[in-house]
């Protein structure tokens, strides 16, 4: 590949980086705190690109104004290494695997151009229906509301689905029996089941996981796969079992439509 290609590409990849960090595109594939880190990537590389392109243009020869000018060989160009003798003069030439490595770093243009042509959502109702475990993460084998606070006395409390599906499976101090909760996720349908779900990450869309809650009663039909809600729930008590796959139940007292959130993970 030639060094004006690869500073070429430098230029896009880091123009990526920043495109995804500073439109919130990023929250896609990362978590909020690696913001900072993706800016820095970025401008190291146009950093990098800008001092190649530099040195590239102050050290290409200009064309000597006159070419039939007599040109003295220096003692460089008089001298003949050895090999030159045996491939009849000719210089040999060692381009073995070039080839190779040329054709492997064109695959960088394919994250340059997914992110500025095809730039894929946010995982969603398909990640969740294929995922083989959505149990949520324990939090604790014997007692697991020593590990919980307690829940401030709000008429409607806002919680993470993640943190509702833990409270639900692993509290037996049961702090949400009789409590209203407002919940935020996306629809997704799985037989004749309607859940609220939402996707969890630790580090980046790699290592996600799905987390859901299993929506009784309220207007449901009309919702589809992927449609963003908030819903104003109550537990079901005891419904986060292992024969459930320690997926609550919750009984739906309101539904309202809502728009994708900013960073639509859960972390």
């Amino acid at each position: 590949m030639r060094r004006e290609t690869q500073n070429v590409l430098l230029v896009l990849l880091g123009g990526a980086l920043l495109k995804i960090s500073f439109t919130g595109t990023y929250l896609r594939y990362v978590k909020p705190a690696h913001q900072w880190l993706l800016i820095i990537a970025g401008v190291v590389m146009l950093a990098l690109a800008t001092v190649a392109i530099a040195r590239d243009l102050s050290t290409r020869r200009p064309p000597s104004p006159h070419p039939d000018e007599h040109h003295e060989p220096t003692p460089e160009e008089l001298s003949v290494p050895p090999s030159s003798v045996v491939t009849g003069g000719r210089r040999p030439t060692h381009d073995h695997g070039h080839h190779h490595s040329a054709r492997s770093a064109w695959l960088l243009v394919l994250p340059v151009l997914a992110v500025f042509l095809v730039a894929p959502p946010a995982l969603g109702a398909d990640s969740v229906q294929r995922a083989a475990d959505t149990a949520p993460r324990p939090v604790a084998e014997e007692d697991g509301s020593a590990l919980f606070p307690a829940l401030p006395p709000d008429e409607i409390l806002t919680l993470p689905l993640s943190e509702f599906s833990e409270r639900a499976a692993w509290d037996s101090g049961n702090s949400l029996d009789g409590r209203a909760i407002r919940l935020t996720g996306f629809v997704v349908r799985e037989g004749g089941a309607v859940y609220l779900a939402r996707i969890a990450i630790g580090c980046c869309a790699a290592d996600a996981y799905p987390v859901k809650v299993r929506l009784e009663g309220g207007d449901l039909a009309r919702h589809p796969d992927d449609s963003w809600l908030q819903a104003v729930v109550e537990l079901v008590p005891g419904s986060a079992t292992r024969a459930t796959d320690y997926v609550p139940a919750a009984t739906v007292t309101s539904l309202h439509p809502v728009n994708e959130p900013e960073d639509p993970y859960e972390h």
